[in-house]
């Protein structure tokens, strides 16, 4: 199937990126002194990337506009990459230092070799929804019908097969998947008559449900173990860049706390970053989302063991990985320790 390509791809840039030509990137002169630790001095700017405009982006944006990274010491840049491959090339190429989106692509790059690692779980579970045209009433009735997806590997994508196969269709036969961009392209795919159906998530579900097509199912209530959004970087950027590492995951953690319990803040982040100004829109995917991220973002193993499986059927040599390879909670764990989590909630 094309979507190998991905897999191809990113194969490629880790034999370039890990060669006898391509030397450890070294961090650029720093704007202040070292650490309190003697350690290197930070760099002077790192870059996140985001990979979707949704409330499960959220605790990112919040990073941003509230100036936490800047609290914990560190210049940064927060930028959007739209597709997820693109996202992980800019990764491998040190161009981006720490990634936030779905948890298939880095699953996938490090099954095809790149030294990539999950930091942070953020969602544990699909917040995605199976939206239909109102004339299906049941998952049989896609049989045959085009699904429209935003690329082939995205979320949309595999949220997509997943619940076909819990449907007992045959997620490769018994559907077509049109690319179409993005989510929002989807429901304009929709509307359009390209296709039927597809995942969704807030605000851009209620957006299609205010135009009159139906939820089929709540991925998030099928019971199917998933690591949805993540947080990575690269294994040897985080070993070298200890300190770096932890003041990122301090600024996250922060602002998860915000999007968990400050109303204003979360509004505006999400209003801003997804141009949406539904006062309705933006309180239903806050209350949406708050029940599903994590306040201790610790990845869950089933969740990355369910993403193994479905690369698995593209590339074999997935099998062969355990889901406890693709993760690295040391900063977190660390942080915990510390007793950064309980301080900040107050327990």
């Amino acid at each position: 199937m094309r979507w190998l390509v991905f897999v191809a791809s990113l194969a490629l840039l880790v034999l370039a990126c890990s060669g006898p030509s391509a030397p450890a990137r070294s961090e650029p002169p720093a704007a202040g002194a070292a650490t309190a630790s003697g350690a290197p001095p930070l760099p002077d700017k790192i870059t996140v990337s985001y990979s979707t405009l949704s409330g499960s982006q959220v605790p990112i944006y919040l990073a941003a506009e509230q100036g936490l990274f800047a609290k914990h010491g560190l210049t940064a840049e927060a930028v959007y990459i739209a597709s997820g491959t693109t996202a992980m090339q800019s990764l491998l190429a040190g161009d981006v230092q720490f990634s936030a989106g779905a948890g298939y692509e880095p699953t996938a790059a490090y099954v095809a070799g790149a030294p990539v690692r999950i930091l942070l779980g953020l969602i544990n579970t699909f917040p995605n929804l199976f939206m239909v045209d109102p004339s299906i009433t049941s998952p049989e009735q896609l049989r045959g019908k085009p699904i429209g997806i935003s690329r082939l590997g995205g979320q949309p994508h595999i949220a997509a097969r997943l619940a076909l196969r819990y449907w007992g269709l045959d997620p490769d036969a018994d559907v077509q998947y049109l690319q179409l961009g993005g989510v929002p392209e989807i429901l304009a795919g929709m509307q359009s008559g390209a296709v039927v159906g597809g995942v969704f998530t807030p605000p851009t579900n209620l957006r299609a449900q205010q135009a009159g097509y139906r939820v089929l199912a709540d991925l998030g209530q099928l019971d199917i173990p998933y690591q949805s959004t993540v947080v990575i970087g690269l294994q040897p950027y985080v070993e070298a860049n200890p300190e770096v590492t932890r003041r990122f995951v301090r600024a996250v953690l922060e602002g998860i706390k915000l999007y968990l319990t400050d109303d204003e803040a979360s509004r505006a982040a999400l209003a801003k970053y997804t141009r949406t100004d539904d006062p309705a829109l933006l309180d239903e995917t806050i209350a949406y989302y708050r029940q599903i991220v994590q306040k201790r973002p610790y990845p869950t193993l089933a969740g990355l063991q369910t993403v193994l499986d479905e690369v698995a059927s593209h590339d074999p040599r997935a099998r062969t990985v355990k889901p406890e390879e693709l993760v690295n909670t040391g900063p977190l764990e660390e942080l915990e320790r510390a007793g950064f989590l309980a301080e900040l909630y107050g327990e």
